[in-house]
């Protein structure tokens, strides 16, 4: 597979996972190298689409549109990297059918490690019953079945985990 020319590379992971922040650097770094690459963070589509449905649908539906979008931006020879919670099987699914060139990355953090990095209080509240529609606390998430896992449990060394992605994708 050439990544290069019409790619779309799907880092998913839990909130507080690391996922924009790996998604970021290793965008920076393709940069230098190719002029066609092009990053969407899950946040900031969703305020750019106003899509704020947090349940389970709500969840799937912006995720299709998140899809839908990089398929476009795809198809005109982007190398697009995306970076979401998207944790169902219904978007690994259709990422699979539906993408060419494309390459699922799980940016992997246990719970525990989550909870106590939690600097907007996310699963605290949601554990306390505060908030609702949090995934992996009270909607149940499907674990992936990823190209690649990137195991950021410890912070460790940020190149050396973008190094593996770009190895892997031969880039």
């Amino acid at each position: 597979m050439d990544f290069s020319k019409g790619s779309v590379i799907w880092l998913t992971g839990l909130a507080g996972s690391g996922k924009s922040y790996i998604a970021e650097a290793l965008c920076e770094r393709l940069r230098f190298k190719y002029k066609n690459v092009i990053y969407l963070d899950g946040d900031e589509l969703r305020d750019l689409l106003g899509s704020y449905d947090y349940d389970k649908q709500g969840r799937i539906n912006m995720a299709l549109k998140r899809s839908q979008f990089a398929h476009f931006l795809s198809s005109q020879g982007m190398m697009v990297i995306v970076s979401t919670i998207s944790m169902f099987k219904e978007i690994y699914d259709y990422n699979r059918k539906t993408l060419k060139n494309y390459c699922e990355i799980y940016i992997q953090c246990e719970l525990e490690e989550l909870i106590r990095r939690d600097k907007k209080n996310l699963y605290t509240k949601a554990i306390n019953k505060e908030i609702i529609n949090v995934v992996g606390i009270d909607l149940k998430y499907d674990e992936p079945k990823p190209n690649l896992i990137i195991d950021n449990n410890q912070f460790g060394n940020l190149e050396q985990k973008v190094d593996n992605i770009l190895n892997f994708l031969k880039l």
